[in-house]
């Protein structure tokens, strides 16, 4: 990496930074240039293991447009360049959500989510290798005051996900859904404690494989304020699954438990405690599936440890389970995902923040390549108000 590559990434948030900051628009924007350390960058088993250091450049922007009393509009952007051994990558993330109040009773939402990265795999010739992908959602909303305890939603979504290079990479794991559902939410406890029953059908389609499915959820839930320190939420229900999947999987329909659960703990103004469950059928991105059921649990905490100098940790576990009935080579396949991680901030200014971080990732998979990762970085970020 040379003094040249090492500092346009720099010098381009700054300059952007900059730009922004001595304008008197409603845009904020920071930021964060980080100097790190990856000892896996292709997730490779630990005898083919590639080393890199890096240096990223994240430029974060996010504002609010009123355009009327009844009419705004909300975006938040992001611009990740980052240079390691392989060369520079690119990866631009964009949100934004138009609201409009058509009356007191009902509140109408046009949104699109993009967001692109990347993700390590194998090629047809046996060799690991980075690649870019990008997913973007596109959808409409509405809510509808029915009483002063109900409330009803309607949404629509066109979502899609795209590998670059996919058939070079042998994955196939290109997909098109389309969602439609509705949700009802009835207060039970004003302010404490609400119900809510959902329904929702999605259509998903493979582009490069002779695969789809058709999925119903179906899902009843309850939130409750125990007390301003302490919430929690309990969602369960099913999903069923009506696979177009070529033989030997078949295409017979399935049920499949849909559960999300979740906590969250503030001892003090300083701490916060949370706690998430979720068990779900989703898409698979591995050509010999059609799907697979996901179990995930992440916990997180988060502390002021003085005025200045603050902590957040995260960890999560998934278990990734594909049976022989989504299998389209009459095979299964489980893995088992890991990812810990800890960051420090320290605020030296109103604008100025210095960060390090750790993270350890790891994968056990039945039928691929097990791996171990993990990462260090300094960064500093500059808040433009």
């Amino acid at each position: 990496m040379n003094k040249r590559t090492f500092m346009i990434p720099v010098l381009t948030g700054m300059m952007f930074g900059q730009l922004f900051a001595e304008g008197n628009g409603p845009i904020q924007i920071s930021n964060t240039v980080r100097v790190g350390y990856d000892d896996n960058l292709y997730k490779s088993d630990k005898n083919n293991k590639t080393e890199t250091s890096f240096i990223s450049d994240i430029i974060d922007l996010s504002g609010r447009i009123s355009f009327s009393d009844r009419t705004a509009l909300l975006a938040k952007a992001r611009l990740t360049v980052r240079n390691d051994t392989e060369g520079t990558l690119i990866t631009p993330e964009l949100s934004a959500i138009l609201s409009h109040t058509v009356s007191p009773r009902l509140l109408m939402r046009l949104s699109e989510n993009y967001r692109s990265g990347d993700s390590s795999g194998m090629t047809p010739l046996r060799e690991r290798k980075r690649f870019t992908y990008y997913t973007n959602r596109i959808g409409v909303s509405g809510d509808y005051v029915l009483s002063r305890k109900d409330r009803l939603e309607g949404s629509l979504a066109y979502d899609i996900m795209r590998n670059e290079d996919d058939e070079k990479r042998g994955l196939n794991g290109d997909t098109t859904t389309v969602e439609a559902g509705t949700s009802w939410k009835h207060d039970i406890i004003q302010q404490r404690t609400y119900s809510t029953l959902n329904v929702r059908q999605r259509w998903v389609d493979y582009d490069h494989r002779d695969s789809s499915f058709e999925a119903t959820d179906v899902l009843a839930g309850l939130n409750h304020t125990f007390n301003p320190k302490f919430q929690g939420s309990v969602e369960g229900g099913f999903t069923q699954v009506r696979p177009d999947f070529p033989a030997p999987s078949g295409s017979d329909s399935s049920i499949s438990p849909l559960i999300r659960a979740g906590l969250s703990y503030s001892p003090s103004p300083r701490t916060r405690i949370s706690a998430d469950f979720g068990h779900s059928y989703t898409t698979s991105s591995d050509k010999n599936y059609g799907g697979k059921t996901t179990t995930d649990i992440r916990f997180g905490f988060q502390h002021e440890i003085t005025a200045k100098l603050s902590a957040k940790a995260t960890a999560s576990f998934a278990k990734s389970e594909s049976s022989s009935t989504d299998s389209t080579a009459n095979t299964s396949n489980t893995e088992d995902r890991m990812d810990l991680s800890l960051r420090l901030t320290y605020k030296l200014n109103r604008m100025h923040f210095i960060d390090v971080g750790v993270k350890h990732s790891e994968l056990a998979s039945e039928r691929y390549t097990d791996w171990k990762q993990n990462m260090i970085d300094v960064g500093w970020r500059v808040d433009f108000d």
